[in-house]
């Protein structure tokens, strides 16, 4: 065999051994423009693991252009892929293929030798007519049935093991990478099951769930040359910041905390909620997504981690000194840029399958294909898809982000507030007399009711208005306050009259919808809400926690 390309893993699973470093194998490689097709079988069909191949291509290569498509089809097999590769695949003139055939190519029965050779035939076929387009290919072996769910003693992942090993000598005679799904996916259900009975990915005993999913992209992204690390942040106190990987400005140190801008060099991958299960089972996120923030500090203390001006958590020392993993903080701007891709990439898959396949090749009835209009829908749905491709791009680009670690301070308690009257509202950003003529406003003693002020009450109900409160806090040092919001409808903050948060919106209140940080100076400051009103209810809720050691109060009106 010659110069076969094909990983051996290792599980994360405490009984799981150590295998051979993937960095000695030769990986696949990722060029500056790249068109990637999946191409294979109903488990292709799935769109998960090709869905979690794309947006990890995606996000960690921001500057590339790629694009993906998805040409799976159920009950497909090798010679049908081969069959109808000119129809579908050719096309869209793809650059890289990643073949996923074998599932039903073994029959769903014991192992034949007839079968096996029909198979290895039809994938060198295959193969062939995927190198004549002008492509290169990565054989992927198929996943495995789950055998305790199928309840038949191992027999067809006896028969897929086979095809699987055929696929691998045939990798290796064309020189062609190879990537083994079954095996290391097989070893790890077998190990799971051994600690839980009930234990599955693959709930039908073929199509795995989308934990099962991730477990096959893990496998085959350890085969592709990518980062393999985001990067990692670690605090000292006493020491200057240090930064691998993400680059890291204007670190700003307070009593009990600092700030500083950092900008990673690509997004971390999103892995959705519904397949962190296999996160239990790989090491995915140390492996391939590691994206750390460490401190090292031996005083046992609750911090709180803020992005944006929104917190993100709070955390132990002890946590803290372990690592916390960034990329899976839901919270977080980049985790949900994360997701705005991951579903963005699922709409393009959709819309693409429908121009591809729906109204390309099945053209139901119901879509009235006669009529003169359907031709110029099907190719306005071709470009939508299309440009849905091309902002995905757009989506991963990675971006500067504002942190913050705080030891958890005091909660400020805003217990009253001075109201002006309402204002006929002209829009959002006019300038109302509390701004420009402070002194000359009727203001109104009103008390906050557990952090709610009900503004409709104190101003009997108005409509189409605005109306500010004001709260002075005192402030013993320099310091930062946090600002947890809610409003019916719009609101801004000003403080010490500078315009720091404004948020144009129509909404029922719901409290602690907005967040932003404040810089307080040391002495007296003026916070100035700005609250604005179209109809129904009308109401602010204010929760204020100083990040760090400092101390801050209110300064009740007289």
């Amino acid at each position: 065999m010659r110069g076969v390309w094909i990983l051996a893993l290792g599980l994360l699973l405490p009984v799981a051994t150590a295998s051979a470093d993937p960095a000695s194998k030769a990986l696949v490689p990722i060029a500056d423009i790249e068109t990637v097709v999946f191409y294979g079988d109903s488990i292709t069909e799935q769109n998960l693991y090709s869905a979690y191949i794309e947006t990890f291509l995606l996000s960690r290569f921001p500057q590339k252009k790629i694009a993906c498509f998805n040409f799976g089809w159920s009950g497909d097999t090798a010679r049908g892929g081969q069959e109808r590769f000119a129809r579908d695949v050719a096309p869209v003139k793809p650059s890289l293929v990643f073949v996923n055939f074998g599932m039903n190519d073994g029959g769903y029965q014991s192992y034949d030798e007839a079968v096996q050779r029909r198979y290895i035939e039809a994938q060198r076929a295959l193969a062939a007519t995927i190198e004549t387009a002008g492509a290169r290919q990565v054989f992927l072996t198929a996943s495995p049935v789950d055998e305790y769910v199928r309840g038949d003693q191992g027999v067809y992942n006896d028969t897929l093991a086979h095809l699987g090993r055929g696929v691998v000598a045939l990798a290796g005679e064309l020189d062609k990478p190879a990537i083994d799904i079954f095996q290391p996916m097989r070893d790890i259900m077998r190990l799971a099951h051994e600690r839980d009975s009930d234990f599955t990915l693959i709930p039908d005993s073929i199509h795995p769930d989308p934990a099962g999913h991730l477990v096959m992209a893990y496998l085959a992204l350890r085969g592709i040359d990518a980062p393999r690390e985001v990067g990692e942040i670690i605090i000292s106190e006493g020491r200057p910041l240090q930064a691998r990987g993400v680059s890291v400005d204007h670190v700003a140190t307070y009593d009990g905390g600092l700030e500083f801008d950092m900008t990673p060099p690509f997004l971390p991958f999103y892995v959705p909620p519904s397949a962190r299960k296999a996160l239990e089972l790989v090491p995915l996120q140390e492996e391939l997504n590691r994206f750390r923030l460490r401190v090292e500090d031996e005083t046992e203390a609750r911090w709180v981690l803020a992005v944006d001006g929104a917190s993100l958590g709070t955390f132990t020392t002890s946590q803290l000194r372990d690592g916390v993993d960034l990329a899976l903080l839901d919270k977080a701007p980049w985790c949900l840029e994360g997701r705005t891709l991951w579903e963005t990439a699922q709409l393009r898959w959709q819309k693409h399958r429908e121009a591809w396949r729906t109204m390309g090749l099945e053209k139901p009835k119901a879509m009235m294909p006669d009529l003169p209009s359907f031709g110029a829908l099907a190719l306005a749905q071709r470009a939508y898809a299309d440009d849905l491709g091309r902002f995905l791009t757009r989506l991963a680009q990675p971006r500067s982000y504002h942190v913050g670690l705080w030891r958890a301070g005091d909660r400020v308690s805003i217990a009253a507030g001075e109201l002006s009257p309402a204002y006929a509202y002209d829009g959002f950003d006019e300038i109302y007399p509390p701004e420009s003529d402070p002194e000359a406003v009727n203001w109104t003693i009103v008390p906050f009711e557990n952090g709610v002020l009900d503004l409709a009450k104190h101003l009997n109900a108005p409509m189409n208005v605005v109306a500010y409160v004001r709260v002075v806090l005192e402030a013993e040092s320099p310091s930062v306050l946090h600002l947890a919001l809610g409003s019916d409808d719009g609101v801004a903050v000003l403080v010490n009259g500078k315009s720091v948060f404004a948020h144009d919106v129509a909404r029922s209140l719901k409290p602690g919808e907005d967040e932003t940080e404040i810089a307080l100076v040391g002495g007296r400051n003026e916070i100035l809400f700005k609250v604005t009103q179209g109809a129904g209810h009308y109401a602010l809720a204010v929760e204020a926690d100083v990040r760090g050691h400092a101390r801050v109060r209110q300064r009740l009106p007289d």
